[in-house]
C-alpha cells in the first residue's frame, strides 16, 4: 500500500469539517462489533497529545460536543458481538469537527512527523494512509462555512414553490433522548419526529451562531412539517455498559406551510445535519446523516 500524506487540502477555512480517515490494520485483531466508544477515546487521546487542556475541556463538557465520530467502517460485519479484522485489511473512520480550533489541533497531531500516523483503538493499531476532506474524494467528506450556508439559503428562499420536501438519510442508528426538568431518567424516542429532528438541528445552529431559532423552529415543525414517506428500520448498538436501539434509513419531510423564511431555515438545518449528526451518542457512532440529494438550486 502506498502511503499518502494524511493532510487534507482546503481552499478556505471552513467552520464545519467532515473528514474520512482511511485506515489499515497493523495486525490481526478482534474488537467489539460496536466500537464507537473506542473511536471516541482514540480521538480524545489524539487531542490530548497535542493540547491537553483542550482535550480535558472536551472530556468535561456536559453539553453537546462539537464533534462526531463514526464506527469503524469497511471492515465487514461483526458476528456474535465481535469484529475480527485481519492484518492489512482496509477501512475508514469518519470524524466531523464543528470548530476551526478542533480541526487545527486534530490535524496538527499528524503534521508533527514524529511517528507514522496511527490511530489506536484499545490494543489495536491502525495505520492512516490518508485523510479525505473533499466531497469529490468521498461522499461523506466535506467542508462548509456557516456564513456561506446561511447566504445560500437566503438566496434560495427568493425562488417560490421549491424545497418544500426535504430528504434525509440516517446512515447509523439514531435515537432522541427525552427528559423533562423533573425527570430523573431519560426516555428514548426512535422515530424521526419532525419537531425533534429540526428542533435539535436548530439547537445546534444556535450554539454555533448565537442565534435563537430553536423554539420557533420546533413549534413550526410540530404543526407544519410531516413525514411524507419513509423507509426505516431499527438496529441495536451494544456498548460496553449498555445498549441502544435506533432507526436508520430514508425519510422525506414535507413542509405544509408555504412560508419562505421557514422553508429556507429548515433546508439550511437539513444541510447542517451532515456535519452535526442527530440524536444521542453522536460522538460514538450514532446519528450519522448522509449529505442529502437536492434538486438543482
Amino acid at each position: 500500500m502506498t502511503t499518502q500524506s494524511p493532510t487534507p487540502s482546503l481552499p478556505q477555512s471552513p467552520d464545519l469539517y467532515a473528514l474520512v480517515i482511511r485506515l489499515a490494520a497493523a495486525s490481526t485483531t478482534t474488537l467489539r462489533a460496536t466500537q464507537g466508544h473506542l473511536a471516541h477515546a482514540a480521538f480524545l487521546d489524539i487531542m490530548n497529545q497535542t493540547d491537553p487542556s483542550l482535550a480535558q475541556a472536551l472530556h468535561d463538557f456536559n453539553g453537546r460536543k462539537p464533534f462526531t465520530l463514526s464506527q469503524l467502517e469497511g471492515f465487514g460485519r461483526g458476528r456474535d458481538g465481535q469484529q475480527r479484522i485481519n492484518a492489512g485489511q482496509e477501512g475508514w473512520l469518519r470524524v466531523t469537527l464543528l470548530d476551526p480550533l478542533l480541526f487545527q489541533t486534530f490535524i496538527h497531531h499528524f503534521l508533527r512527523g514524529r511517528n507514522q500516523a496511527n490511530i489506536h483503538l484499545n490494543n489495536a493499531t491502525f495505520h492512516i494512509s490518508e485523510i479525505l476532506s473533499n466531497p469529490q474524494s468521498h461522499p461523506l467528506a466535506g467542508f462548509h462555512t456557516l456564513d456561506n450556508l446561511f447566504s445560500h439559503w437566503q438566496r434560495v428562499k427568493q425562488v417560490p414553490g421549491q424545497h418544500h420536501t426535504i430528504h434525509l438519510t440516517f446512515r447509523s442508528p439514531t435515537a432522541f433522548s427525552l427528559r423533562g426538568p423533573e425527570q430523573r431518567h431519560r426516555n428514548m424516542h426512535i422515530l424521526p419526529d419532525p419537531a425533534l429532528v429540526f428542533g435539535e438541528l436548530a439547537g445546534y445552529w444556535d450554539r454555533l451562531t448565537g442565534n435563537q431559532w430553536q423554539d420557533r423552529i420546533r413549534e413550526f415543525a410540530a404543526f407544519h412539517v410531516v413525514v411524507a414517506r419513509h423507509k426505516i428500520e431499527t438496529h441495536m448498538f451494544q456498548y460496553t455498559n449498555g445498549k441502544q436501539v435506533g432507526f436508520t434509513g430514508d425519510v422525506s419531510f414535507q413542509i405544509l406551510e408555504p412560508d419562505p423564511e421557514y422553508i429556507s431555515g429548515l433546508n439550511l438545518l437539513a444541510d447542517l445535519a451532515f456535519y452535526t449528526g442527530l440524536g444521542t451518542k453522536t460522538t460514538q457512532g450514532m446519528g450519522q446523516v448522509m449529505r442529502r440529494v437536492k434538486d438543482d438550486d
